[in-house]
């Protein structure tokens, strides 16, 4: 697991190649980090739901698949292409659209 601006991500080798997904299960947010990791296939450790680290998809069964990102080989490095974080509105201005919506 690694932490960054954008998001939680779980990087791993699989058949010796990296693999990069976001690290939370599309049930109740779990970590996937200490999770069971066999073929390919991690398995949540709180609900046990289980992903495809190569595309992200549901492994078990129809469901939300998780965000995939590009992972490649960089010497003795593993280099992740991940999208930019999203900026979070800070809770004045959550207040000042409130009230101006208030008003309308």
């Amino acid at each position: 697991r690694v932490e960054t601006e954008a998001c939680p991500v779980l990087v791993a080798l699989v058949e010796g190649t990296p693999y990069a997904v976001e690290d939370a299960c599309r049930h109740r947010q779990a970590s996937l980090a200490t999770g069971v990791i066999r073929d390919g296939v991690v398995t949540c450790p709180a609900h046990l739901f289980q992903y495809d680290l190569r595309t992200g998809a549901r492994h078990d069964r129809e469901g939300e698949a998780l965000p995939a990102y590009p992972a490649r080989l960089a010497g003795d490095a593993i280099e992740v292409d991940l999208p930019e974080p999203v900026a979070q509105p800070s809770l004045r201005e959550i207040l000042l659209a409130s009230a101006r919506a208030g008003r309308s």
